[in-house]
């Protein structure tokens, strides 16, 4: 079949076109030829009309044929059936001349067999048009059954998931709720559809939905998540988080919603519990380090109250430990309660500070290098504890006789030592309050606990990484720098 190899149609047009530039050209040639000098202006005009006629109508088809709604592959079977009509045409005439002996003359040939093309061609516009109407309507069958599936497809998925999906019309009013949603409210789905959300929604979405509504209508790609309170049917309270998104608008309709809910009560409550027990740890570490502070300095007191030649070693170890005591109080109130335990920034000599820190740790065998002259703006007591609780680390993990450098960064400074290092599975553990390899040795896991939130209080970066040597590196950047100490 012609169209099995012209999709396109042009093959088809071009065979009618050629057809109808025949036929014309053999009207305008008969009719002004000598075979016509004995005819007369009447005869001459009736068979230009008869030949030419038939060709100016392929000649207008065969331009028209892309303007109607029959499909181009269609357009090779339309020149088939003109094809066909010259072909039924000439075997008339055979017919004709095989039982009378009476041979047609040219003219007449072509004028029937033009007449069979025309006829050919009004049969083939009609079986096309037929053809193509049958066509398209088992595509939209098949597109009707494809939508089908699809549309099963996505009430399955809207079915199986877990979270709550709605769909609201402009007036808040159910339109569409999956099984998970009308679980969380605890009412039946046909009570839910056609309800105005105001059934359920106690707080949330009757106060926000004009202003989503107008926010969803300038970019119906965007999506707003908002929190809300649902009353379920037994008049329980239920704490969500909703995400909602505009539909596709639909002619002669307003603008839908659809939204994703999700049941966050459990989590709610557990995160009021966990700011409850925080609240509880900040104002037990507050009356601790109260407690702790006033036997301590009582302590102190008397202590250098004693005389020199009274166990001088003795008094040193006893004033050693009440300022190690001192100096965990105040790690632990960083540790619990952060920026509100720290004093105003003053500036402050890292080289100084470090140096002071490695004094009061006073490794035997250790080395401290510091090649660090930068002053950055901190309170010095802080800082020191910083050092000393890193120092204390190194030398803890590092052996007695590990080196540790105090270097400078582009925006901050670090603190390495050439010790065995910290693997890198553990380089996030390390900073969690509580944890210690040290535990058999009194170790309480609040050293990094305290650097690290130390940094955080200044809005410094820390991290840990390898040093040069394969030991332990932390780095702290974003450090604010101040002028230098004065002498």
């Amino acid at each position: 079949m012609l169209e099995s190899w012209d999709p396109s149609g042009v093959v088809g047009r071009r065979v009618i076109t050629v057809l109808g530039a025949l036929y014309v050209g053999a009207g305008s040639s008969i009719s002004f030829t000598p075979v016509a000098t004995d005819w007369t202006l009447g005869i001459d005009f009736t068979i230009f009309t008869l030949l030419a006629g038939p060709g100016l109508v392929l000649l207008y088809v065969g331009y028209w044929l892309p303007r109607t709604e029959i499909r181009s592959e269609l357009f090779s079977s339309v020149a088939k059936w003109c094809l066909g009509g010259m072909v039924a045409m000439l075997g008339i005439l055979l017919f004709i001349y095989l039982v009378a002996r009476n041979t047609p003359s040219v003219g007449g040939m072509l004028i029937l067999t033009a007449l069979g093309s025309l006829s050919g061609l009004g049969m083939g516009f009609n079986d096309a048009q037929a053809e193509t109407r049958a066509l398209n309507a088992d595509e939209q069958r098949r597109e009707a059954e494809r939508y089908g599936k699809e549309l099963e497809r996505y009430e399955t998925i809207v079915e199986t998931v877990n979270d709550g999906i709605f769909v609201i019309d402009e007036d808040d009013y159910f339109i569409h709720v999956n099984e998970a949603y009308a679980e969380i409210v605890g009412y039946d789905r046909e009570e839910l559809l056609g309800s105005h959300t105001s059934l359920v929604v106690v707080r949330g979405l009757n106060d926000l939905s004009n202003e989503l509504q107008h926010e969803l209508l300038a970019d119906d790609s965007d999506t707003k998540t908002y929190d809300a309170i649902l009353e379920t049917a037994a008049g329980e309270m239920l704490d969500i988080e909703a995400t909602v998104a505009g539909l596709p608008k639909q002619t002669g309709s307003g603008q839908d919603l659809v939204g994703v809910v999700r049941d966050v009560t459990e989590r709610n409550e557990r995160e009021r519990q966990l700011e409850r027990q925080n609240q509880r740890l900040d104002s037990f570490a507050s009356m601790v380090a109260h407690e702790l502070r006033n036997p301590l300095m009582i302590g102190q007191m008397y202590c250098n109250e004693l005389p020199d030649d009274a166990a001088p070693v003795a008094v040193d170890y006893i004033t050693e430990s009440f300022d190690r005591i001192d100096d965990i109080i105040d790690v632990l109130l960083v540790v619990t309660q952060g920026y509100e335990t720290v004093p105003e920034s003053t500036p402050v000599s890292l080289a100084d500070t470090a140096r002071n820190a490695w004094n009061k740790v006073d490794p035997a065998d250790a080395t401290l290098a510091v090649s660090i002259d930068d002053t950055i703006s901190a309170d010095e007591t802080y800082v020191e504890h910083l050092f000393r609780n890193l120092f204390e680390n190194a030398v803890e993990h590092g052996g007695a006789d590990v080196t540790v450098t105090v270097g400078a960064l582009p925006t901050g400074f670090y603190v390495a030592d050439d010790g065995p290092g910290i693997p890198a599975a553990d380089r996030e553990t390390v900073f969690e309050m509580g944890y210690t390899t040290a535990s058999g040795h009194g170790g309480m896991g609040l050293g990094l606990a305290f650097v690290n939130e130390l940094a955080d209080v200044y809005g410094w970066s820390c991290s840990l990484t390898d040093s040069a040597d394969g030991g332990a590196q932390f780095e702290f950047t974003d450090v604010i720098e101040t002028e230098a100490v004065a002498d």
